[in-house]
């Protein structure tokens, strides 16, 4: 990959203008109506998941040209004027790993998007490894991100102030970055690839935290269990999540993961007996002892749990899949990108399901990635039906 040769000065924090707070009508008007003159904007959020049992945006980064703006969608009524923005076909929106912010604002406030640019996105389909924001930063500013607020809790106010300039810092050199590697994709002729993946970003569904029971056989990692002690677990995660959810945190916070199977496994009948759990201090087993022992009682007296065994695939499609994964690794390795890049996996389930595979039914499977249909069609056409 030809990279853009690019030389900026060392860039400091200390050059850099303090942000725009806005957490009053009046200053939300006069950011929107700047934004809404913008051809690029540059966005990001923050969340409070690692804080509350159910996860909301407590922050929202904007950065233009000359301006970078911090949100604070706490104390306002209504920032659906934003939504403009975001659905706005003339105006780009810079995010770095936009997936899960795209999510996170469908969900919370039901925006939709248009014309993105996702800054890692573009970093992956130039071949580049390592991805973070923090990379770019240092890569094309000499910039050392500063990460110790990752885990933040958002929703608190005030914010610190050394925590809204990590914020700012989060959306501040993103129009720059994207414009960096706008020219890189286009020396490459990578462009319309990346922007077809953009254009899929778009279209991700809001997020939505699975709470139903199901979710405990993750717990297990693929570890087996006896049916009744799958009971018992079942139980303590339900129990959990009622605990989290009462409380207002995340279900961790109750108790771990990892301590939440090994009770199962291991069925203690009195308090005593959680002390000996990894994991469970004196003020948890005081706090929650006794719904947990309540909880194995009850998974004891119901029916064993057996986990349902996933259907195996058809031979002919298992052997159709692994094709395409050795085609699709080829390729990627030619152009030094990694293989979801050149096809996206739900692609592969998708063409590998059918038998028969004509040129109508691969542009079928592929109307929403054209340019890759008119770039590997006819390859995975030939190659399915050999």
């Amino acid at each position: 990959m030809r990279k853009t040769c690019v030389i900026i000065e060392h860039m400091s924090e200390n050059k850099i203008s303090p942000p725009q707070w806005i957490n009053q009508p009046d200053n939300f008007k006069f950011m929107v109506d700047d934004l809404s003159q913008q051809k690029s904007i540059a966005v990001d959020t923050e969340s409070n998941s690692l804080y509350a049992y159910e996860e909301k945006i407590c922050l929202i980064q904007f950065s233009t040209t000359s301006t970078d703006y911090l949100v604070d969608p706490l104390a306002l009524i209504d920032i659906s004027p934003l939504g403009l923005i975001f659905s706005d076909t003339q105006i780009e929106k810079i995010f770095h790993a936009a997936e899960y912010d795209i999510m996170c604002l469908k969900r919370d406030f039901n925006f939709s998007f248009n014309n993105i640019f996702d800054t890692m996105i573009a970093s992956r389909t130039l071949g580049r490894t390592q991805v973070g924001l923090s990379s770019l930063l240092m890569e094309f500013f000499n910039f050392s991100a500063d990460k110790k607020y990752q885990r933040a809790d958002w929703g608190k106010r005030p914010i610190q102030a050394d925590m809204l300039r990590y914020a700012q810092m989060d959306t501040h050199y993103l129009i720059k970055i994207r414009n960096i590697l706008e020219t890189e994709l286009i020396d490459n002729q990578l462009l319309e690839l990346a922007h077809e993946d953009f254009q899929r970003t778009c279209r991700v569904d809001a997020f939505q935290a699975n709470k139903n029971g199901d979710q405990y056989w993750k717990l297990l990692k693929g570890r087996h269990i006896p049916a009744q002690n799958a009971s018992v677990l079942f139980m303590l995660y339900e129990t959990r999540e009622e605990l989290a959810k009462k409380a207002n945190i995340p279900p961790f916070k109750i108790i771990s993961n990892i301590s939440l199977v090994e009770t199962a496994v291991n069925l203690p009948q009195t308090k005593e007996d959680l002390e000996s759990i990894t994991g469970l201090s004196p003020k948890l087993i005081e706090r929650y002892g006794s719904k947990l022992l309540s909880a194995i009682e009850k998974g004891l007296s119901t029916e064993p749990l057996y986990k349902k065994n996933k259907q195996k695939p058809a031979e002919d499609y298992i052997m159709r899949y692994e094709k395409l994964k050795g085609w699709r690794k080829k390729i990627a390795e030619s152009l030094k990108v990694e293989s979801d890049v050149i096809l996206p996996k739900e692609y592969l389930d998708h063409l590998a399901h059918d038998p028969v595979l004509t040129p109508e039914k691969v542009k079928s499977l592929m109307h929403d990635i054209p340019y890759r249909y008119n770039r590997f069609g006819s390859e995975i056409i030939k190659l399915l039906n050999e």
